[in-house]
């Protein structure tokens, strides 16, 4: 089959998919819009394993092609540097060039994979992950090991490659890695180099903030060691399954950690004095009272201006933040014993409560934030009567985001109302009273 017969049969393949063809009731197109039940499952499970190996020849047939053009020197003659660049003219994806460049460089040297690719047995990724692999025990080992051990372990990743997804061929090669490795590696690899790390904290047109980092692995394994148990689901009052997704769980666990940390003393000093979220807002603002029209504005001190209501939320018992009041533009620190529970206070809280109240969670109190039930703003005071223990969750979404009511009962201790009304909710850690105990309380 020359390039005219190709081009030619592909175009045949693409007109019998059109919808004319498939109106005329005969070819592939046909079949696919007309198959029934049990008569065609043969045949359309066959047109779906004839299309993959289409998909995997193909990739080798691109390969193939772009090594052979970088060898006559098409890339040149196009004022490219190479066989990638050739690539990067045709409207493929940046990860699909990278898989075929990669192929197109181990043609002659890979030849088993090279023969399943071809045959249409093996997909680009898979390959592509044995090549990556290889590389990667190649940088542990260094050219003359590497040398000794090449074919063996090229085998042993197609075997996996023929089974295993392409992220569990990485795996398999970064195990056999660690195994093969000399005792004095000639190069630290990128997983276990934190001289790597990057990080970047960055605030969106919209005032979020979003994160990105690039760790070491043994980094990486405190991260998530420290955001696992965080970020389980906590099932709701009723018990149904908590709501948040996975990305969302993993998130608040993320601030969870961060207000513990803010919440100790023992981190370091900037100029002396243990940081503190800074927050300045004019008095008005904080309790309400702010006349229309306004125009100063609350303010953090790396996110810049935020909204009343959550200048409000955020001044309700966080004892990591430090709030400036400013009247008439005269700063006055808020961070008062009358204002943030803290001392003798956080201590008779931390003994009532024991952690998070919420129904259901009771998550420990290092992890908690004195919340005033009657809000200081609204001339609620600091004391054990008018405050309860919460995590950050359970206190900014649910209390001040949902609405949830406290209210401290008879027995001294808070119980919780959704948001909809109903009968109130015991507190976490009164959770098992029975009705007997109820009454005797």
């Amino acid at each position: 089959m020359n390039h005219d017969e190709l081009a030619t049969f592909v175009t045949d393949l693409a007109d019998d998919l059109a919808p004319t063809a498939v109106e005329s009731g005969t070819g592939v197109g046909a079949l696919l819009a007309t198959a029934e039940a049990i008569a065609d499952d043969k045949a359309v499970l066959g047109v779906m394993v004839t299309a993959v190996r289409m998909g995997n020849i193909a990739s080798y047939l691109l390969a193939a092609a772009t090594a052979r053009a970088e060898k006559v020197g098409i890339p040149v003659r196009h004022r490219l540097k190479n066989g990638r660049d050739l690539l990067r003219e045709l409207p493929l994806a940046p990860a699909t060039i990278n898989r075929v460049a990669r192929l197109a460089q181990h043609l002659n040297d890979l030849p088993n994979v090279v023969r399943e690719v071809r045959d249409g047995d093996l997909g680009i990724d898979h390959a592509d992950a044995v090549i990556r692999g290889l590389d990667h025990i190649a940088t542990r080992m260094g050219a003359d090991g590497f040398a000794e051990v090449r074919n063996k372990t090229a085998t042993t990743l197609l075997a996996h490659a023929r089974i295993d997804q392409p992220a569990q061929v990485m795996e398999k090669a970064r195990e056999l890695g660690h195994e093969l490795a000399p005792l004095d590696p000639p190069s630290t690899p990128p997983a276990d180099n934190p001289s790597l790390n990057q990080a970047t904290v960055s605030r969106t047109d919209e005032g979020r903030v979003t994160l990105e980092a690039d760790l070491d692995q043994l980094s990486g394994e405190k991260l998530h060691t420290a955001l696992d148990a965080l970020a389980k689901p906590i099932p709701a009052p009723d018990g149904s399954p908590d709501p948040r997704p996975r990305a969302q769980r993993t998130a608040d666990a993320l601030v969870s950690v961060i207000t513990a940390y803010l919440a100790s003393r023992n981190r370091p000093t900037v100029g002396g004095i243990v940081p503190h979220i800074t927050m300045t807002v004019p008095l008005p603002v904080l309790v309400g009272s702010g006349g229309e029209g306004d125009s100063r504005v609350t303010r953090l001190g790396f996110t810049g201006s935020v909204s009343a209501e959550t200048a409000r939320e955020i001044a309700c018992g966080c004892t990591e933040v430090t709030a400036l009041l400013t009247a008439d533009s005269v700063p006055l620190d808020a961070k008062r014993t009358q204002r943030f529970v803290t001392g003798a206070l956080r201590k008779a809280l931390e003994a009532r409560d024991g952690g998070c109240q919420f129904p259901g969670c009771g998550r420990p109190p290092a992890w908690c934030e004195g919340h005033h039930i009657k809000h200081w703003a609204d001339g609620g005071e600091t004391n054990l009567k008018n405050t309860v223990l919460l995590c950050p969750l359970h206190h900014h979404t649910y209390i001040h985001g949902k609405g949830w009511n406290i209210q401290i009962g008879f027995d001294g201790h808070p119980w919780f109302q959704p948001p909809e009304g109903g009968e109130p909710i015991r507190c976490h850690n009164r959770r098992t009273l029975t009705l007997a105990n109820h009454a005797a309380a």
